[in-house]
């Protein structure tokens, strides 16, 4: 039996997880939890065989987390699982040592052979992230910052705009004259687009790339 640690914030999904294995997949969800913080007293207090981990999370990412049970000598192989495919967000993962990435439109075939692999310690990358992967070591490096940042809808420009200023979320909120967890879901998708970690790591490429 394969037992997983979920570190995922959508309760939902990590629910979702727990109740798609079924005895003859070998597989047990031993524990999750939406914080990544939590996955390491998690890890202490079970024996676990995979983490599956979300990259994007609130209050700390992913690969962040990764190296916080990494620094406390723990080395358990991490499989990521998210719906974001960027080529930067692959790479970083990769430079944090990740055994695999799958993305959450994958089938339950295609994640249990993913934690399968990661388990003994082996790669398993879902096909679309293999393909950006060769592509990538092939020389064509995928969209461009610039190239990004043209993606942005007229709204986001508006959010980064008034984070430029130092407004908090409920500021922006109010000078927009929509909801505080309306700017809260465009700010996570603009740093999701743009492969940036946080505010000021957003703001910074905006003004570099002449978007406010």
């Amino acid at each position: 039996m394969i037992k997983v640690l979920v570190v995922d914030d959508h309760h939902l999904f990590a629910h979702g997880l727990k109740t798609m294995f079924q005895p003859k997949d070998c597989i047990d969800i031993v524990a999750s939890t939406t914080n990544g913080h939590e996955a390491l007293s998690l890890l202490k207090r079970h024996d676990v065989d995979v983490v599956i981990m979300d990259i994007s999370m609130p209050v700390i990412d992913g690969i962040d987390t990764m190296k916080l049970i990494q620094d406390a000598g723990y080395a358990t192989p991490t499989l990521m699982l998210t719906m974001h495919q960027d080529i930067r967000q692959i790479k970083r993962a990769l430079e944090h040592n990740a055994r695999g990435y799958i993305l959450k439109d994958a089938s339950k075939t295609e994640l249990v052979e993913a934690i399968q692999n990661v388990s003994k310690g082996e790669n398993y990358f879902h096909k679309k992230v293999n393909d950006q992967l060769f592509e990538f070591l092939r020389g064509n490096r995928g969209s461009t910052d610039s190239d990004l940042v043209n993606q942005l809808s007229e709204r986001e420009v508006e959010i980064i705009k008034q984070l430029s200023l130092g407004k908090k979320g409920n500021e922006v909120a109010e000078a927009l004259f929509i909801s505080p967890h309306t700017v809260k879901t465009h700010r996570r998708n603009i740093m999701h687009k743009l492969g940036t970690k946080n505010t000021a790591e957003l703001v910074t490429l905006c003004l570099e790339k002449g978007v406010i």
